[in-house]
């Protein structure tokens, strides 16, 4: 049985204005000490690109969660390691092990090369980049890391099912819209091939970055209505205040508030307003703002606990 980290219900309400700071929670920017397992492996686009990645096994096998972890703009996938390593053996509590992939999305990190069907190579700068490498982050590598995690869901090594997807600044925006595809996808006669992604965690979510437009993607109706969402943003970053006060209002309108004594089992849309004017992976990361226990109760109750099934996904 998992026992929840002992914490307040009334810190995950679901617009509170002030910042609640948690006491004796692990140093997510420190490394951790423990062994643990971890795979780096090397995702290939459809259109040429090599993605960098890290995958962090749970010990649950295909009843664990699985979380992409998307970073920032000009950010590498390594600014996710002692969080990834944190949700997938946590230290300490009984609490449950998720399967975490962080990636190096096209143009960042370890993912600078693109090969091309003539053979030539391009070399992608996260600064250089144009609105079609942003559709193709969504298009391409999103992809590529589905088809990682398919054969991970039919190895039996964590549910499909069950997907959160986890983005900071650029990386929200990513996940948002990919989320949109994902439930656009029709369904097959013979096999699950979308409707996978169930939650998105989003820190500092932006209006537009590089085209991508993250109210377009959340007015997808099962996107708004049918995936849980825990939203970060600073207070005293004034564009990120705007644009997540926007999102808020369009997702409340579908996301109700339960009376208090189901909000336990059935919230699914919380909103967290730090004082700061930090953004992006930072309000996840750094243990002053306390995100940890929220993001373990949070995939607990929206995901762990939900019967979202396991079926087998390659024919």
């Amino acid at each position: 049985m998992r026992v929840v980290r002992l914490i307040n219900w009334s810190l995950l309400n679901t617009v509170t204005l002030s910042l609640v700071l948690g006491s004796g929670l692990p140093a997510l920017a420190q490394t951790s000490s423990r062994s643990a397992n971890v795979e780096d492996v090397k995702l290939e686009t459809k259109d040429g690109v090599k993605l960098a990645a890290t995958f962090f096994p749970s010990s649950l096998g295909k009843e664990a969660v699985p979380i992409v972890m998307l970073h920032d703009d000009k950010e590498s996938r390594a600014v996710f390691n002692a969080l990834a390593r944190e949700l997938q053996n946590p230290e300490g509590q009984e609490l449950q092990s998720h399967a975490v992939l962080t990636v190096d999305l096209r143009g960042h990190g370890e993912s600078t090369t693109q090969v091309g069907r003539n053979g030539r190579t391009r070399k992608l700068e996260a600064s250089r980049l144009k609105s079609t490498d942003y559709q193709n982050m969504v298009r391409f590598d999103m992809e590529a890391v589905r088809r990682f995690l398919r054969k991970k869901n039919d190895a039996e090594q964590l549910n499909l099912n069950k997907l959160c997807l986890l983005g900071s600044g650029m990386g929200a925006n990513v996940a948002a819209a990919y989320a949109a595809y994902d439930w656009s996808v029709p369904p097959l006669a013979r096999t699950k091939q979308g409707q996978d992604v169930k939650a998105l965690i989003l820190a500092s979510p932006k209006r537009n970055f590089g085209g991508l437009a993250i109210m377009k993607a959340l007015k997808h109706p099962a996107i708004r209505q049918r995936i849980s969402f825990l939203i970060v943003y600073g207070t005293q970053d004034s564009a990120a205040a705007k644009d997540t006060k926007n999102i808020y209002k369009l997702l409340s309108k579908y996301h109700k508030m339960p009376p208090p004594d189901q909000r336990r089992e059935k919230q699914d849309l919380f909103i967290f307003p730090m004082p700061t004017s930090l953004k992006g992976t930072r309000l996840l990361t750094d243990p002053n703002f306390s995100m940890l226990p929220k993001l373990d109760i949070f995939l607990y109750n929206r995901l762990s606990q939900q019967d979202f099934e396991w079926t087998k996904r390659i024919p």
